[in-house]
């Protein structure tokens, strides 16, 4: 026989072999002796560290994580000594947590209320730590150019080889807080923040204050959320804790969980990720960042502009104090904030106005006050498609809040996706006897009626010459069209701001008129002896909306400029000069304040320099021509 059949011939018997004696030995412990003792002795099975230990006279030990985290449990309730017995119906091994510890699983958050002065601990296994990971893929387009991702822990071991580390991801958010206590010196937003402690050791296993510090880990919650990212290869316990004060009364409510996967609940202190466009005395109008910098037309940019909304955002009036201290908890801002889609007071929708004309998410606010100041918080229900337990980051995320206001006077409403100055979003000059629609129609249709003046003088120009004949080798016809388009609505749609606004950039229109409440500005008054403060820009504006004496933040000087610059000079565009280009517009500057208007503007749009810079480069300026100059009496 050849020598290399013999071999595994030989191999081949020694292999059955030993699965012969492994198949005897468990045969010999596994045998129904031993589930007849199981039934009949309630103390049959103890724990510790190793496994389980029958106490039938075998001193044999199962490794626990042969039972993958399950525990001995009859299916019974606790008796009145707290002892469990075994149902001779079942047999259910589970591996139990430390007594008064609750425990958690993968991705699903767990909501408790805790007194002041309480600490409740929570126990998360390492089965649960070692488990398998999540295979879950985002359900938003790619976010092309827009960096929105988060840092994974590794590390790298002796022999160079990259390793993944097992890392727990522990976020936890407070939904509300305690009173202020009529005896104590508390105020709303001062309020002891949630304290939350963490160990991995066996020996802390309800880690909390006054416990050996060496091993444990300290966090505390800043604005009602918290999150921490342990390494560990076994059991996390924690604890959170309530601090004592004599200066609140009353409890917490919070949620807490724990993933391998990423946080649960998530945060964005470093960037707002929105921009307030304008308001009225009831409504604002805002808008997130780009969320793509994928060209038009591009199948990314399709996808986002017909993606279903993949965010909200809360309003909160900053004297209401129920949410100080809690603005990065997204369960205490679904729950008190005044105005959210859960009160049908925010609508959404997506547009690629303004910001490089890229896609983004804009916010319509109804329900508001007037002269009032309020939070904005961009937030994002679970992971955008899915939200709730077992969904990773099914607990949301909230950006970093920033801050609008209203307006004090009736005679500014806001406008926007108008059907032919679509790129106009902000307030107007308007008269609360006129419904919104009523408002688009008489602005937009008078922007459309003049510019088919416009075209018929352009179709008089070479647009579709060879390249020798045509007015400039730099830009053509359809720039032209557009920075005219873009300026004849600027022009004709002012900017409103309150009568009683007193920025130095603002210009007064149409003090000769009334205002709402029936006064009027007295006839010597200097206002009413200049026809750039007398009337407004648009005498249509005086004509059919009469909305009294208003403000008008100017259109922005390079507006006019570009226009020149675009257009044929046989057009004879020009802007005006010395006096009078101060009275028609204005400069912008990098404050973040819109000091002049340009269709897009956003306030503290600066605040964002790429952005910024990419909307800059994108922008098609806006300019002026001749006749409407002269039409409108410059």
């Amino acid at each position: 026989m050849p020598l290399q059949l013999k071999f595994l011939q030989y191999n081949l018997a020694a292999t059955v072999s030993t699965a012969l004696i492994l198949l005897g030995l468990l045969s010999a412990i596994i045998t129904p002796s031993f589930f007849a003792h199981a039934t009949d002795n309630t103390s049959l099975v103890s724990e510790n560290q190793d496994g389980l230990i029958f106490s039938d006279g075998q001193d044999f030990r199962f490794p626990l994580e042969l039972f993958n985290g399950l525990e001995l449990r009859d299916g019974e309730d606790e008796d009145e000594d707290g002892d469990e017995g075994l149902d001779t119906r079942s047999l259910d091994v589970v591996r139990r947590g430390p007594s008064g510890v609750s425990s958690m699983a993968n991705n699903e958050f767990q909501h408790d209320t805790i007194k002041i002065g309480e600490t409740q601990w929570w126990y998360f296994p390492k089965e649960q730590v070692n488990g398998k990971k999540s295979n879950v893929k985002s359900g938003f387009p790619a976010s092309i150019g827009v960096d929105h991702t988060a840092g994974e822990n590794h590390t790298q071991p002796s022999n160079g080889i990259w390793k993944r580390s097992p890392t727990v991801y522990i976020s936890l958010t407070t939904c509300s807080k305690p009173e202020v206590s009529t005896s104590g010196s508390g105020n709303a937003s001062g309020f002891p923040q949630l304290e939350v402690y963490v160990s991995k050791s066996a020996s802390l296993q309800k880690p909390g204050p006054g416990k050996d510090s060496s091993s444990q880990i300290f966090y505390k919650a800043h604005k009602g959320y918290m999150s921490a990212a342990i390494e560990a290869d076994g059991d996390v316990f924690i604890g959170v804790a309530a601090p004592e004060t004599k200066d609140y009364k009353g409890e917490y409510k919070y949620q807490i969980a724990a993933s391998i996967d990423t946080y649960f609940h998530t945060v964005d202190e470093h960037d707002p990720f929105l921009y307030f466009l304008d308001a009225d005395t009831t409504a604002a109008l805002l808008v997130s960042n780009n969320l793509t910098q994928s060209e038009p037309g591009s199948d990314n940019y399709n996808e986002w502009m017909n993606f279903s909304t993949p965010y909200t955002m809360f309003a909160h009036n900053v004297n209401d104090t129920s949410l100080a201290g809690l603005e990065l908890s997204y369960c205490a801002l679904n729950q008190h904030a005044h105005v959210s889609k859960k009160t049908h007071e925010v609508r959404e929708s997506m547009t690629n106005r303004g910001l490089g004309s890229k896609p983004k998410e804009q916010f319509y606010v109804t329900g508001l006050n007037r002269s009032s100041f309020y939070y904005g918080i961009l937030a994002r229900d679970g992971n955008g498609t899915k939200s709730g337990n077992k969904i990773v980051g099914g607990g949301g995320k909230v950006w970093k809040p920033m801050n609008f206001t209203t307006k004090a006077e009736e005679n500014c409403a806001v406008l926007f996706d108008l059907p032919f100055c679509s790129e106009v979003a902000y307030a107007v000059p308007s008269n609360p006897s006129l419904t919104i629609s009523e408002l688009s129609k008489i602005y937009d249709n008078n922007a459309r009626k003049l510019y088919r003046n416009f075209s018929y003088s352009l179709q008089q120009v070479q647009c579709d010459a060879t390249p020798e004949s045509q007015y400039s080798l730099a830009v053509n016809c359809t720039a032209c069209e557009r920075a005219y388009k873009e300026w004849l609505c600027a022009v004709t749609i002012p900017r409103c701001a309150d009568f009683s606004d007193n920025a130095h950039f603002l210009h007064v229109r149409n003090a000769g008129q009334k205002f709402l409440n029936g006064s009027s500005i007295p006839p010597e008054n200097h206002l009413r002896k200049f026809p750039a403060t007398n009337s407004s820009r648009n005498p249509l504006i005086d004509k059919e909306i009469k909305p009294g004496p208003y403000k008008e933040i100017l259109t922005c000087q390079d507006v006019c400029h570009t226009l020149v610059k675009n257009c044929p000079a046989s057009l004879q565009f020009s802007c005006p000069q010395g006096k009078q280009l101060d009275w028609s517009y204005g400069v912008r500057n990098e404050s973040g304040i819109i000091t002049c208007n340009y269709l897009g503007a956003a306030y503290y749009l600066s605040h964002a320099p790429s952005f910024c810079q990419r909307a800059w480069s994108a922008l098609i300026g806006i300019g002026g021509f001749w006749v409407v100059f002269w039409t409108l009496g410059f």
